[in-house]
Formats: C-alpha cells, structure tokens, sequence
C-alpha cells in the first residue's frame, strides 16, 4: 500500500471522528431543553434608602440575568423563587453557545483535512 493511500485512510478515520462529534454537537443544538439567553451573576448592589447600612458599600444580594440587545447591555433582577430554574436555563444557552462555536471549528477542521485528501489524490499531468 502506497504512503498516501495510507495518508488517505488516516484522514478518513478524521472525517469519520469529525462525524460522530458533530452529531453530538447537533443531538445538543435541537435537543428540547429550553433555553435563556444571558449571564447568570450574583452581585451585591445599594437599595437605595437613606439611612440603611449598605450607603456605605453594597451589601443586598442581587441575581441578574445580563445580555446584548441592540448593542446595549440589558439586565434584569431575577426572582428569588426563579434562581434555580433561570440558573438551569442560563447554563444550558452557554452550552448552546459552546457548541455552534465547536460546530464552527470542527467544519474548518473538516474542510482543512478534506483540501488535504484532495492534494493527496491530485497526480500531476506532464
């Protein structure tokens, strides 16, 4: 067996790695797990009334939910008795988010590793 075929059988076990990952990549993307877009953060704010300890530095702890609209950074306090439920929720855009940027690197891999089989069966012409 000549040294590219070899070459080429080798890219093809990648293509077929590259395969399996994307389907796992799109099981995730449609799977029916809802979703919220934006951060999770727990901070400490003031609450604004005079008199109350935290003028001095912010003591109230606060959830918000941030993202981007329109290039501007919207938040929004989350309810107590909705922590749990929107911290799911939030981690699971992130996971989301992760995976379109893998799909993305994983089509350049796949694209870079087919130009390469491709050189590999290209003769020259004399």
């Amino acid at each position: 067996m000549s040294k590219s075929i070899q070459k080429i059988n080798k890219k093809k076990e990648e293509i077929s790695k590259i395969e399996k990952h994307r389907k796992r990549l799109i099981k995730l993307l449609f799977s029916d797990c809802e979703v919220v877009e934006g951060s999770f953060i727990d901070v400490l704010v003031r609450c604004g009334r005079s008199g109350c300890h935290c003028e001095k530095e912010p003591v109230h702890p606060v959830t918000r939910l941030s993202w981007w609209e329109n290039k501007k950074l919207k938040n929004k306090i989350v309810r107590v008795a909705d922590r749990q439920r929107i911290r799911i929720l939030s981690d699971n855009y992130k996971k989301h988010k992760q995976a379109m940027s893998a799909l993305v690197k994983l089509n350049e891999k796949e694209k870079e590793t087919i130009k390469t089989v491709i050189k590999l069966k290209t003769i020259k012409y004399e």
